[in-house]
């Protein structure tokens, strides 16, 4: 952002710069960095030049920025191994920001040796000195621990976040808020939760799990808002794009079924993908189902089963876990045919029932216990037995699953009382059907009898027999009287 200064502030500045002054010189790179309106266009470049010619003279602000424009490429090629060089030499000289670089670059191991105890070390230095984010990273860090490296040390990381939260960091408001609702590293106190997690809202904070707890009380209709998933999706999407993999998770889950959004099997296939990266493995199901049917991408049943296998991982949910052993039988039971979907993958029968009984055993499918039946029926996979194809129709349709109930209708022997009612009524149907032609026929031949037609003939007819009896004799005829 774009400073603003005086032209006679910046030429004092400038001119002792030039002299070699340190102070001036890194100053200038400050203008520069950031830009002074209508006297100096932010210039990056020209920035590192002057914070070069300060870090020279081992001013520690220079090292710091030359370090931080090395980590960063502003001005410079990126460089994470140059940019440790110049961190360290400004933590040398005591700077706490340049601690607190130098410490995530240790973390990380990433332009300087991994070395988790010096990163602590740093931190710990760093925040003695007041740098709130370093005091900040200790509370989550104790607060989480980091397994073989860090000890979990909850009361230690509930001091350090007080400390950062005291000097106005929302952040660590809300993790103190977390640590009061869960009892962590301090008394369980729900009051006192609601309290710091009000004041880091007002303080500017809203973490993912606050959106994302938000969006699912818009989706159930919950905690005093009303039902509107348009908005829990766009908060999901708030939500997903802040880092938080179920939320991404669900958000696929809205595209590929067009809740909240307009369907979208792209956006639902690549907010799925998202989230698995995120460590959310549950959205790896939503990627299977778009491999499956080609939603988003292309279909390929085999690239579909890997997905499912892998959604597995870690499975608690008894339904979901069911529901995904169905959907790898469903794989294995149409192979390439699979809705007309063209696919590597051949049927094969003995896999699907294998599943299926997983998914059966598992909880309530109904599509699991239609599709079990038809294989029984066809004898598919398994021996084939009416019996048990019947049973599991009847689980299928009793659970609405409507394919089974027409598959129980075409098969189900109908009582006397089932065929009365359907008889009887056909059977009077036919007789009246009956007399209704005859009626007509009848009444065609007592038409036909008396038409135009007969009646013109009747009356030529007469006119025949009055001419023979009445008109008079030709003239000239023998017989006339005189």
């Amino acid at each position: 952002m774009a400073i603003s200064l005086s032209k006679a502030q910046i030429k004092e500045w400038q001119d002792k710069a030039d002299a070699g002054d340190a102070d001036a010189q890194n100053k200038m790179g400050d203008l520069y960095y950031d830009g002074v309106a209508g006297a100096i266009d932010q210039d990056h470049v020209k920035a590192m030049e002057w914070f070069v010619k300060a870090a020279d003279q081992g001013h520690v602000d220079g090292l710091y920025s030359v370090g931080w424009a090395y980590l960063s490429g502003e001005g410079v090629e990126r460089d994470l191994g140059k940019g440790a060089e110049w961190m360290t030499k400004a933590v040398e000289k005591g700077h706490a920001k340049a601690m607190r670089h130098l410490a995530r670059l240790m973390f990380m191991g990433q332009g300087a040796e991994k070395d988790t105890k010096r990163a602590c070390e740093l931190l710990e230095e760093s925040a003695g000195k007041g740098d709130i984010q370093s005091a900040c990273m200790l509370g989550k860090l104790y607060m989480e621990g980091i397994p073989d490296e860090i000890s979990k040390d909850q009361k230690k990381g509930f001091q350090y976040l007080v400390k950062a939260a005291e000097a106005g960091d929302a952040e660590s408001m809300h993790m103190i808020a977390v640590a009061y609702e869960g009892g962590h590293g301090v008394a369980k106190d729900p009051e006192k939760a609601k309290v710091w997690r009000k004041m880091a809202e007002q303080a500017g904070f809203h973490s993912p799990d606050t959106v994302f707890r938000v969006a699912v009380a818009h989706f159930q209709g919950a905690e005093g808002v009303p039902r509107d998933h348009t908005k829990a999706a766009m908060l999901f999407k708030k939500a997903a794009e802040m880092g938080h993999g179920v939320a991404a998770g669900n958000l696929a889950r809205f595209f590929y079924f067009g809740t909240g959004v307009q369907q979208n099997y792209v956006q639902a296939y690549e907010w799925a993908q998202k989230a698995v990266k995120m460590g959310e493995t549950d959205a790896a199901m939503t990627v299977g189902q778009c491999c499956e049917f080609g939603h988003g991408t292309a279909p390929d049943h085999q690239i579909a089963l890997q997905w499912y296998f892998f959604a597995l991982n870690g499975m608690d949910n008894k339904s979901t876990r069911a529901r995904i052993y169905f959907y790898i039988a469903r794989c294995y039971y149409k192979g390439g045919s699979h809705d007309g979907i063209g696919s590597q993958l051949q049927a094969d029968y003995p896999k699907a029932v294998y599943w299926l009984k997983r998914s059966i055993d598992e909880d309530t499918i109904s599509d699991a216990h239609n599709m079990m039946g038809d294989l029984y029926f066809r004898g598919h996979g398994v021996d084939k037995d009416i019996k048990k194809a019947k049973e599991n129709w009847v689980v299928a349709a009793k659970a609405g699953n409507e394919s089974a109930q027409e598959e129980m209708h075409a098969r189900e022997k109908h009582t006397w009382k089932e065929h009365f009612l359907f008889w009887v009524p056909t059977i009077l149907g036919l007789i009246l059907l009956a007399f209704v032609l005859g009626y007509f026929v009848w009444k065609y031949k007592e038409m036909a009898s008396e038409s135009w037609f007969s009646k013109i003939q009747e009356i030529k007819l007469n006119d025949n027999d009055n001419f023979d009896k009445d008109e008079d004799p030709p003239r000239g005829d023998a017989s006339a009287p005189e």
